[in-house]
């Protein structure tokens, strides 16, 4: 009975542990971990203002899952707790944006009970992240197939602005616009990009990137940037939305590269679902698609449909396997057919 007890409680071992790194990186303990030496938990508690009898048995609890380290009644990070850093962005996106949106499924199965809920700006910030590990380096792979300048950037969905700050500290040639319907996210990007100094060279937009396109901006980009938001667009207007969005793109701008990321749908492979990432991030990620009125599809259906616009693939790459052996994230270049 016990040794049934202990594996069917996993689950709840690891439930609790996911949502207190989320914390430790939200309250700003984390930070100050890196930052400072060992501390104790009533210096911790007045730098960050935090109750300390209850910081007492937060940090309690993380040593105990050896997060952290405690000597001499001051507390510290762990080589484990300090190799989480690297990971911030999953934990910002899938417990920040969407731990309401797990909790609520059970209510949001019941017929006609629609959609549920997700905290836009966490969801927008964390994706940001976690672009360094993929977005931006299949942006940059993909890029290097473009003939000519890539100096202007317009990026469709741009979250709290790290992709576009990156992207001006890598190429100090480009010009960026960036698009995020989330306020939140919006203004999280104004503020970063204020800290670096670059409202000289990006420019933000609060805006769905469908009505940022109805409108009469003035900006020449050489090339469209579009990650994990064509699935917002199919889920929320259908396969017609999108085709309609991605016509009034190279109707607007004949010649432009565009540059799509998207998530292979292979939720029903049971093969796939075996790996190690596909079980801790892609099939919880899966899920949570069902339920935020966005629809993810397979590779093959988005190859189908760029064809049918006459959209040509110019290029089509994964992530390193070095971060994620999958192939499920894509990144596509294409250009409309001549």
């Amino acid at each position: 009975m016990e040794v049934q007890l202990i594996e069917s409680t996993q689950p709840i071992r690891y439930f609790t542990l996911a949502v207190c790194i989320y914390h430790l990186f939200d309250t700003g303990l984390f930070d100050v971990f890196i930052e400072t030496d060992p501390a104790s938990v009533c210096n911790l508690a007045k730098r960050l203002e935090l109750d300390e009898e209850k910081l007492q048995g937060f940090l309690k609890y993380l040593e105990n899952e050896e997060i952290v380290i405690e000597d001499n009644d001051e507390f510290q990070l762990s080589p484990k707790g300090i190799e989480l850093g690297d990971f911030r962005g999953w934990y910002i996106m899938m417990i920040g944006g969407y731990a309401e949106t797990f909790l609520q499924i059970g209510s949001k199965l019941k017929k006609n009970s629609g959609w549920a809920t997700r905290d836009s700006m966490k969801v927008g910030v964390g994706s940001c992240a976690i672009s360094h590990y993929d977005a931006i380096p299949l942006t940059q792979s993909l890029m290097s197939h473009i003939p000519g300048a890539c100096n202007r950037l317009l990026d469709l969905g741009c979250g709290n602005g790290l992709y576009l700050v990156e992207f001006c500290r890598l190429y100090p040639d480009i010009q960026a616009w960036g698009v995020e319907p989330s306020e939140g996210g919006y203004a999280e990007a104004v503020k970063l990009v204020e800290a670096h100094g670059l409202q000289n060279r990006i420019q933000l937009t609060c805006s769905p990137a469908i009505e940022f396109f109805e409108s009469d901006f003035d900006y020449q980009p050489d090339f469209i940037v579009l990650g994990f938001v064509l699935h917002e667009i199919l889920g929320q207007d259908g396969e017609e939305g999108v085709i309609r969005f991605l016509t009034q793109i190279t109707d607007r701008f004949p010649d432009i590269n565009m540059i799509i990321i998207e998530v292979d749908n292979q939720i029903d492979d049971m093969e796939m679902m075996n790996h190690g990432l596909a079980k801790s991030y892609y099939n919880p990620y899966y899920l949570l698609h069902y339920f935020t009125r966005q629809r993810l599809e397979t590779e093959k259906y988005w190859d189908k449909l760029f064809a049918s616009l006459n959209l040509t693939v110019k290029a089509k790459e994964r992530v390193n396997h070095q971060v994620d052996s999958t192939d499920l994230t894509i990144g596509y270049l294409l250009q409309r057919g001549k």
